[in-house]
């Protein structure tokens, strides 16, 4: 697991485990790093599939 997956998978357990309306925002945001860091990781893949084929 990369770093960046390693990021994902932390920000969205905390998502998860934020509930309440009041808290709503915070887990709102946490979900959408996870997601980024989720893309960071499909990035990374990417350019290390694309350096291994040139």
């Amino acid at each position: 697991m990369t770093m960046f997956a390693d990021y994902a998978e932390s920000r969205a357990d905390r998502a998860a485990d934020y509930a309440g309306d009041e808290q709503q925002a915070s887990a709102i945001g946490l979900g959408l790093s996870a997601i980024a860091y989720a893309l960071l990781d499909v990035a990374a893949a990417i350019r290390e599939n694309t350096e291994a084929c040139q």
